[in-house]
């Protein structure tokens, strides 16, 4: 036998000896629901995961939840955290593999209420801009990669009637001049379209959704908290601190300091007591605010998707970090809008939801993903014919589970 077929034959059983020792290593399914262990109702987007290895998934907007990890992480502990909460943690290999009916049960954490005058005088706003300074020191400063699961749905008078939902490889480079600081590939997507969906509703949608969502503080502070812009709002410390992660967060509010602030949003920002990290940021734009992007952002990709539509009426978002070896990392991301839409004599209510949760944290080399990957637009998934919602077509890859309403849209596919 030559030396170049004893290498061929060597590099061929080291592929199939790797692909055997990923069949072996093998993996767990678990499922079922994240509850409130008093009241018994559904916690939502609840994170599970293995953290010390930066592996999770969330639950859905009903607490129910998929998580596959691997088996060689079963001696480790599987975390679920909610701001609010105390974390709940079970060691992997006390889950019965397959079972699909866990409860998991959280106990609300204990608020520390804050004397009144103590938040009254408290520089808020001093802790906001001393948590954004501090950005480079919490987040990440090196290329990385993220494995997540997108969702994107469409409601018509509260009803799905489009949803498209994939796999993407996101990459992130927080160094500066680089021309593409984060970049998504579509590893795997398709999409349910429903034959009852409005006319109206045609090219009310987001081509490039999965950027809005994906982008995060480590390549970038929100504009509206950049620069100058933080004037815009006046800050107030709230009278409680909450918990998150076995940590005490701070829950600062913030609003518009007065009615000429464009685009003006309600929220809070959650900021980690011990490293000053931004741990979650949620608002709502005020009636004013949803009118300024509804009429005054026609040039962006908001303006002209807001632009075909007849009256605003909500638009809201929030973005969660996690913690993974001293940094911290993107969670997940949801924007959600709604718009009615005026024919005659009629109005039908347009529900545009877009979701990210990040599975896998992942260092990179900052050519993961090629610019001339980029998924550019998710009316490019593949069409779903089977008129079921199969999670065999995700593979090894974890998703948000559909809800049951989601699940209806089956029922009537675009044939």
């Amino acid at each position: 036998m030559t030396v170049l077929y004893r290498r061929a034959f060597a590099v061929f059983f080291l592929w199939v000896g790797s692909i055997s020792g990923l069949v072996a290593q093998g993996y767990i399914i678990i499922g079922g629901k994240v509850i409130d262990k008093t009241t018994q109702a559904p916690i939502p987007f609840a994170h599970i995961g293995v953290m010390d290895r930066g592996m999770g998934t969330i639950a859905n907007e009903n607490g129910e939840f998929y998580y596959r990890f691997p088996k060689i992480a079963a001696e480790e502990a599987i975390a679920v955290a909610v701001v609010g909460y105390k974390n709940f943690t079970r060691k992997g290999a006390d889950f019965t593999p397959g079972d699909r009916h866990v409860v998991i049960e959280l106990e609300t954490a204990q608020p520390v209420i804050v004397d009144g005058g103590y938040t009254n005088s408290f520089d808020a706003r001093g802790l906001v801009s001393g948590a954004l300074t501090k950005v480079a020191r919490n987040y990440a400063d090196s290329p990385i990669m993220m494995n997540g699961f997108y969702q994107e749905t469409l409601q018509q008078n509260g009803e799905y009637v489009d949803i498209r939902e994939a796999v993407l490889k996101v990459e992130k480079d927080p160094r500066p001049k680089i021309e593409f600081p984060e970049k998504v590939r579509l590893m795997r997507g398709r999409r349910y379209q429903s034959t009852t969906r409005s006319k109206l509703l045609d090219e009310y949608e987001f081509p490039n959704g999965t950027a809005i969502v994906t982008k995060s503080i480590e390549t970038g502070l929100p504009e509206y908290l950049a620069g100058s812009n933080l004037s815009d709002y006046a800050y107030q410390l709230d009278d409680t601190i909450a918990f998150y992660n076995g940590r005490d967060v701070y829950r600062i509010r913030f609003s518009p300091v007065n009615a000429g602030v464009k685009a003006a949003r309600n929220g809070i920002i959650f900021i980690n007591k011990a490293d000053s990290a931004l741990v979650r940021i949620e608002y709502e734009f005020t009636p004013s605010g949803v009118n300024d992007v509804f009429k005054t952002s026609m040039k962006s990709t908001l303006g002209k998707v807001l632009g075909k539509s007849r009256e605003g009426k909500r638009l809201s978002s929030f973005t969660n970090y996690l913690p993974y070896a001293g940094k911290w990392y993107l969670q997940d991301s949801q924007l959600l809008i709604e718009t009615d839409f005026i024919d005659k004599a009629s109005t039908l209510t347009g529900t545009i939801r877009l979701h990210f949760v990040a599975n896998d944290i992942l260092k990179s080399n900052g050519n993961a993903v090629p610019p001339s990957d980029q998924l550019l637009d998710t009316a490019q998934f593949a069409p779903q014919r089977i008129p079921k919602y199969d999670e065999v077509y995700w593979s090894n890859f974890n998703h948000i589970i559909p809800s049951g309403p989601m699940r209806k849209i089956t029922e009537s596919l675009k044939k």
